[in-house]
């Protein structure tokens, strides 16, 4: 009688250690599917990325799954993949440049949210956009440091380009503005193109190619060497001028980066010293319902005794 008396107390207790697991395990479940996000403060980057829409950006001397792709294509898809890597909380937009000035095409916008909307922008940004033939880049990258200090602080820019100027700067110029500080905006320049001078495509207002810019249609500057002796300019071919790109960085403070695979521009986006701290709504229904699980699991068990 005792023995029966023990035996059916440890299987009650068993019993209701089955229920209790049950029932906390729909608890959470139900918390799972039921819990609002939660504001967390994390990490996030509020960028502007500018492109370079001259004409010059058009030269295919990047090379994607063995098809040449453009400058401004490879830099389009660098951003699209960059997009992903951001956490949601961060911001990014949209600008082109062109002849002399920098204009705000998309204002930074959360990635989460607006992520749709941000890819299917970024495609209709090409050379059909481009308001002037002329290339003065050293004040495009000014421009954008106006723009993003408009914008508010913690803004970023990211400025992508090939770095040729057009007409060419002569030895020693340097343009600047005198309200841009160096350091005042965090961002990185971005070289776009190869080492090699490839010919320029030439297009129509439309964006239709009709051939390749020739010697004559540009503005050439000779470079002078050592001896006295003249060396004919080249300015309708182009190349990634990097040493042209790495004083305008150091000139504004920004960093400076070879876009050389598609990876760099999210390290540029991502940069820690560009960093903000702000609340971000976290979903965690996660949690709850790997509990639930891990408890569903240890009932159910195989090889469990009942």
């Amino acid at each position: 009688m005792r023995f029966a008396t023990l035996l059916h107390r440890l299987l009650s207790s068993l019993a209701e250690r089955d229920a209790r697991m049950l029932i906390a395990a729909f608890l959470l479940l139900l918390a799972a599917a039921l819990l609002p996000p939660i504001a967390i403060e994390r990490d996030s980057w509020d960028t502007v990325v500018v492109f370079d829409l001259t004409q010059s950006m058009n030269v295919e001397d990047y090379d994607t799954n063995g098809q040449p792709v453009s400058r401004l294509a490879y830099a389009r898809e660098a951003a699209k993949r960059a997009l992903r890597d951001l956490p949601c909380g961060s911001r990014v937009g949209w600008a082109g440049f062109a002849e002399y000035r920098t204009l705000l095409l998309l204002a930074p916008v959360e990635v989460c949210t607006y992520y749709g909307d941000l890819v299917a922008s970024l495609e209709h940004i090409d050379g059909r956009m481009r308001w002037g033939n002329s290339s003065e880049v050293a004040k495009g990258v000014f421009w954008s440091v106006r723009a993003a200090k408009q914008l508010g602080a913690g803004t970023q820019v990211v400025f992508v380009s090939d770095g040729q100027e057009a007409p060419p700067l002569r030895d020693g110029d340097r343009p600047g503005f005198d309200d841009i500080k160096p350091g005042e905006v965090s961002g990185w320049i971005l070289g776009a193109g190869g080492d090699a001078p490839r010919p320029i495509p030439k297009s129509d207002d439309d964006g239709r190619p009709v051939g390749y810019w020739k010697a004559a249609e540009v503005i050439q500057r000779d470079k002078v060497l050592p001896d006295g002796r003249r060396v004919p300019g080249t300015e309708h071919l182009s190349a990634r001028r990097e040493p042209h790109l790495r004083a305008l960085a150091q000139q504004v403070g920004f960093g400076y980066a070879a876009l050389d695979d598609a990876q760099v521009m999210s390290r540029a986006m991502k940069h820690e010293g560009a960093a903000v701290k702000r609340p971000v709504p976290t979903a965690l229904n996660a949690l709850p319902a790997a509990l639930a699980l891990l408890l569903l699991a240890l009932r159910f068990r195989p090889g469990r005794r009942r």
